[in-house]
C-alpha cells in the first residue's frame, strides 16, 4: 500500500527523459543531448527535479513539489495474507525535488527495444485521506481519516519497451509497456482514526504495519507496479506521440 508513494515521480518522469533534448523547446539553461548520451541525459533529468520541480511552462513541465495525484483504489483478494480494501483518496507526495537519476540505458538512435531509467531519493512522503477495510497479515484493519506513507531512500527502475514510427518525415516513439519496481530501504505508515479513532488500538496497528512492512509490502507491490505503470504509460504517450523523437534526441 505504499509502493505508491513514488508514483508522483512516475506520472512525471517522462517529462524528464524528455529533457535531454527538446531543442526548440528547452529553456536555455538546459543543453540539448546526443542520442544514448547517458551522463547528459542523467545531468538533465536532475537539473529538472532539483531546479525545476514548481514547473516551467516553456517545455510543459507542471509543478512536482508537491505532486498532486489522482486517488489511488486497491483490492486484495480476500485469501492473500495482506487482503484489503484500501483507499487513498487526494494524495500529494513530498520529496520529489530530492529524486536523482543513477543510470539510463537506451534512448538511442532509435527508440525501438527496451529503455530503462534508474532513480533514487532520500524518501517519497504521500499523504492523503484514506479509507482501510479488511485483513493485514494476522490483523483486522479498519478506519478512515489522515494517512502518511512514507518510502524511505527508495531505488526506482522504469523500463519501456518501444516502437519506432515514421510521420511526415519525423520518428515517433511508440510505448508497447512501462513497467516500475521499487525498493525502499524501509516503508513508514501512519493511519490516523483506525477503529474510529480507538487510540490503543490505533497505535498498536500502526505499529504492527511499521514492524511487518517488508511482509506487507511484498505482498500489494505487484498491484501497486501494475497501476502505477499504466498510469506512467498514459502519461508518456502523451509526450511522446506530441513530440517527434529526432526533436528529443539529437540522433
Amino acid at each position: 500500500m505504499r509502493g505508491y508513494d513514488f508514483n508522483f515521480i512516475l506520472q512525471g518522469i517522462c517529462v524528464f527523459i524528455l529533457v535531454a533534448s527538446i531543442a526548440a523547446k528547452l529553456p536555455s539553461d538546459i543543453k540539448p543531448c546526443a542520442a544514448g548520451d547517458g551522463k547528459c541525459i542523467i545531468e538533465n533529468i536532475n537539473k529538472v527535479f532539483a531546479e525545476k520541480n514548481q514547473g516551467d511552462e516553456s517545455f510543459g513541465l507542471t509543478k512536482l513539489e508537491p505532486f498532486k495525484m489522482d486517488d489511488i483504489i486497491i483490492k486484495q483478494d480476500p485469501a492473500n495474507p495482506v487482503a484489503i480494501y484500501l483507499g487513498l483518496l487526494r494524495p500529494v507526495v513530498y520529496g520529489v525535488k530530492n529524486v536523482r537519476a543513477l543510470k539510463v540505458k537506451g534512448f538511442g538512435k532509435t527508440p525501438e527495444g527496451r529503455h530503462e531509467i534508474l532513480l533514487e531519493t532520500p524518501y517519497l512522503s504521500l499523504l492523503s485521506d484514506y479509507k482501510i477495510d479488511g485483513k493485514v497479515l494476522i490483523l483486522p484493519v479498519k478506519g478512515e481519516g489522515k494517512s502518511n506513507i512514507t518510502l524511505v531512500q527508495p531505488l526506482i527502475k522504469i523500463s519501456i519497451d518501444a516502437t519506432s514510427r515514421n510521420e511526415n518525415g519525423n520518428t515517433f516513439m511508440d510505448i508497447k509497456s512501462l513497467r516500475v519496481e521499487c525498493k525502499p530501504k524501509r516503508l513508514a505508515m501512519q493511519f490516523d482514526n483506525l477503529f474510529n479513532g480507538d487510540k490503543v488500538l490505533g497505535e498498536n496497528v500502526n505499529s504492527f504495519l511499521n514492524d511487518n512492512w517488508k511482509e506487507i509490502y511484498g505482498e500489494v507491490k505487484i498491484p501497486f507496479y501494475e497501476a502505477i505503470g499504466k498510469q506512467m504509460k498514459v502519461g508518456a504517450e502523451k509526450v511522446f506521440s506530441a513530440t517527434p523523437y529526432n526533436e528529443i534526441f539529437v540522433i
